[in-house]
């Protein structure tokens, strides 16, 4: 377990995903993770798991248990990562959840780490620090590891994101377009199971095996929420690819609609575009 190149223990230069998840009293978690570096990856299946609480008193987290103010944490990481730096092993901030009254960061290492020791002089006001080595990594990598459903809705965030910054903010219906690929047959199984949620065929697409299908729908958070898992699971459904969406901006400033589209990274549709996520 080495350090890949370009890669450190923060991972500046990495690809990280923002997602979500339910704990088990039904309270929101928010998850930052890591990903698209292989050996990150390898580190937090066959390496040493260790996880920094970063617990908020009382009177500084939501009903809902997310921890306010949790800029205050991030020196922490950056001294954290600073010191790690120094280890002579490999060493990897691999997530962040954030929920339950607390921040929790999670690093994946070759060899043990002290955190307590590093964490021993720290003092950030509301906040308290302790650490933990979970002995069965099973459940903390199944919280951290997104599904597909959760990749696609982190490329609809960016996508709204690019509405937002034209003025829109996704509420008003519109025409949408979705695209999907694959064989003829199972194309028409899949439109037929999309057909009651309000789909139709936009057209069928010349260059390869795929079908445009169109519908009026908002396009705000929510309304993708409900969505994107009704389409990932009925596309997983029939075996073909979901390969995004494409709308257009509704706004004062924009009386002429120019297209916005879901990034995908290997897409086959190269009009597609969006913000990297980082």
């Amino acid at each position: 377990m080495t350090l890949s190149p370009g890669s450190t223990v923060a991972g500046e230069a990495d690809q990280w995903m923002l997602f979500e998840r339910m704990s088990t009293d039904g309270y929101p978690l928010i998850i930052l993770v890591r990903n698209g570096d292989p050996v990150v990856s390898e580190a937090l299946k066959a390496g040493l798991l260790s996880v920094v609480s970063c617990k908020a008193d009382s009177s500084i987290f939501f009903d809902n248990g997310l921890p306010q103010y949790t800029d205050r944490i991030y020196p922490i990481e950056d001294k954290l990562a600073h010191e790690l730096e120094r280890c002579n092993f490999a060493v990897f901030h691999v997530a962040s959840v954030s929920g339950e009254g607390q921040r929790r960061l999670i690093y994946a290492h070759a060899e043990p780490v002290d955190f307590e020791r590093m964490l021993k002089s720290v003092k950030v006001e509301g906040y308290s620090f302790s650490t933990d080595t979970p002995l069965d990594h099973s459940d903390l990598i199944d919280l951290i590891t997104p599904s597909a459903t959760d990749r696609q809705l982190s490329g609809d965030m960016s996508v709204i994101s690019n509405l937002s910054k034209n003025g829109d903010d996704g509420t008003a219906a519109r025409k949408t377009d979705f695209w999907f690929y694959g064989a003829t047959n199972a194309l028409e199984a899949l439109i037929a199971d999309l057909t009651p949620w309000g789909f139709a065929i936009d057209h069928w697409l010349d260059e390869a095996e795929g079908v445009v299908l169109t519908t009026n729908t908002a396009v705000d958070l929510d309304s993708f929420k409900s969505l994107t898992p009704v389409l990932v699971a009925t596309a997983e459904t029939h075996g073909v690819k979901y390969d995004g969406w494409e709308t257009f901006v509704v706004s004062p400033e924009a009386p002429e609609p120019d297209p916005i589209a879901t990034p995908q990274p290997k897409s086959l549709l190269s009009k597609l575009f969006g913000a990297k996520k980082n």
